[in-house]
């Protein structure tokens, strides 16, 4: 049956050795994919927005840029698997990279055979975890629309002169200053202010803010939660709340 299921997938390699993005893209090539390279961050992010990826190879280390704190940021613009490559072989790293969004980690030097054999095993599980589609339809993201439906703010939960602006996609304090948040920070607020008061599970926040299908074991929502509690300040404990057994509720914005 033809139909865009057919087509090869479309993996996008960010790496800033040209040669060995190259020969990267040669081998997936050789083997039926559509690979794709971006050499820096900026030309990464413009490639995703351009044409939509599959997957992801993400080099740790794009010149002086650590791309391991942007994959979140990352997650905001696709729902396509990250594998990170990298010559670090410190666990910490490793570790880091799987909790804030990453779903592999490969260390260099990785042969040409690997790298196809862990790229289709990620295909396999996408394709696995995805439901049957019916006729494809365009629709806006589901944190953009969760974000288009909130009230512009003071109507929010002990808002206090706080305002959640969905157009701006930016939170700003009573005093006007802003929260410096990331994109998947954003529609996690926005998610949750969207029905206050009432949990939402783990694996809804999971698909529709990470764009991935939720594991027991996958801790990157829990560290999510926490950075967003960090940058909004004292009081930013009480405006994410851990339901147990149930997942996280949006209890309203510090007064004061």
């Amino acid at each position: 049956m033809a139909g865009a299921s057919a087509l090869p997938p479309r993996i996008l390699i960010v790496e800033d050795d040209a040669a060995l993005a190259e020969e990267m893209a040669q081998t997936l090539s050789d083997y039926g994919m559509r690979p794709g390279i971006a050499a820096s961050w900026e030309a990464a992010v413009a490639a995703v927005e351009a044409a939509p990826p599959d997957l992801v190879v993400l080099d740790q280390r794009l010149g002086h840029v650590d791309t391991l704190p942007r994959i979140g940021a990352l997650r905001a613009l696709t729902s396509a698997t990250v594998l990170v490559l990298t010559g670090n072989r410190a666990e910490t790293d490793r570790i880091v990279a799987l909790e804030i969004g990453a779903d592999d980690f490969l260390l260099k030097p990785i042969s040409g055979r690997e790298l196809v054999a862990r790229i289709r095993a990620h295909l396999r599980r996408g394709q696995a975890a995805r439901p049957a589609a019916a006729a494809p339809a365009p629709a806006p993201a589901p944190a953009q629309t969760a974000a288009q439906a909130l009230p512009q703010g003071d109507a929010l939960p002990g808002a206090a002169g706080w305002r959640l602006l969905p157009m701006e996609r930016a939170l700003r304090r009573a005093d006007g200053s802003p929260v410096p948040l990331t994109g998947a920070e954003f529609d996690l607020l926005a998610l949750l202010a969207e029905t206050p008061g009432v949990p939402v599970d783990r694996e809804t926040l999971t698909q529709r803010v990470l764009r991935r299908p939720w594991r027991a074991e996958d801790r990157a929502l829990d560290n999510l939660v926490l950075q967003l509690r960090r940058k909004m300040g004292p009081g930013g404990d009480r405006v994410v709340l851990a339901v147990r057994g149930q997942g996280y509720s949006f209890a309203g914005f510090p007064r004061g």
